[in-house]
């Protein structure tokens, strides 16, 4: 039997929603539910996921509530109380604006500061974004959700908005009309490129055998070929490159 334990062991995991990649409205959940559950399931556990908002996912994972927190850059301040998995898929994150105000170029982030800058709460982008918004050297609002900040940027209430380009083109097209989209662009430099991973609370006993096993099962997927797949279910990806979504 699995895990030697006579059953199959389950799991909990706070998530928030990220669509394409995470939701409870898409099928199975998302690719991301897929790869973790697929990489738990060849070490015999079964997942549960429990959809909310990130800040309060993060939070709820923090007091001990659930087995693991999915998926969040490992970043410094986080690595003081989670273990980091190995990484899930890399993500690069773009400014977006409207063609009516493009932005043209940016060497550091302190040239934008003549910008309204869109953010979505709970979200990393870097710490130098965050520490420059406090500073008042970036003029830096804060909403609930991606799709609020898209409707801001095309209303002109911000002038630029990070997101990754996979989640941006997911929510321009569910939820924006054909020329709306088209007043929207990006700059082809990122914001930044980072790794998105599974995290688990140092304080809990079970955590150390949780990553293991999870890293254990995400290179047993990797190996397999069923990885791949989950991922390419968005589409094809060239995912030896970092100016894609997907790296290996």
């Amino acid at each position: 039997m699995l895990c030697g334990s006579g059953h199959t062991k389950q799991l909990t995991i706070a998530i928030g929603d990220y669509p394409p990649f995470a939701s409870k409205a898409l099928p199975k959940q998302g690719i991301v539910p897929r790869v973790i559950r697929a990489a738990f399931a060849s070490e015999g556990y079964t997942v549960k996921f429990e959809f909310m908002p990130w800040g309060r996912s993060f939070a709820s994972a923090l007091k001990g509530k659930y087995d693991a927190a999915a998926f969040w850059f490992c970043v410094p301040e986080r690595k003081k109380n989670f273990h980091c998995s190995e990484p899930l898929y890399y993500e690069a994150t773009y400014f977006y604006f409207r063609k009516s105000k493009p932005l043209t170029d940016w060497g550091n982030l302190s040239e934008l500061s003549e910008f309204n800058i869109g953010a979505t709460k709970g979200y990393s982008y870097t710490e130098e974004f965050w520490e420059f918004a406090k500073r008042g050297v970036l003029n830096v609002n804060t909403v609930t959700s991606d799709v609020q900040n898209f409707k801001k940027l095309l209303k002109g209430r911000i002038d630029l908005f990070p997101i990754a380009t996979i989640p941006a083109k997911h929510i321009l097209k569910e939820h924006f009309a054909a020329e709306e989209v088209e007043q929207v662009a990006f700059h082809a430099k990122p914001l930044m490129v980072e790794s998105s991973h599974l995290l688990f609370l140092k304080q809990s006993k079970k955590s150390e055998v949780l990553l293991k096993a999870f890293n254990r099962g995400l290179s047993a997927i990797k190996e397999s070929g069923e990885y791949q797949t989950i991922l390419n279910s968005l589409g094809t990806f060239k995912t030896s490159s970092a100016k894609y979504i997907f790296v290996k």
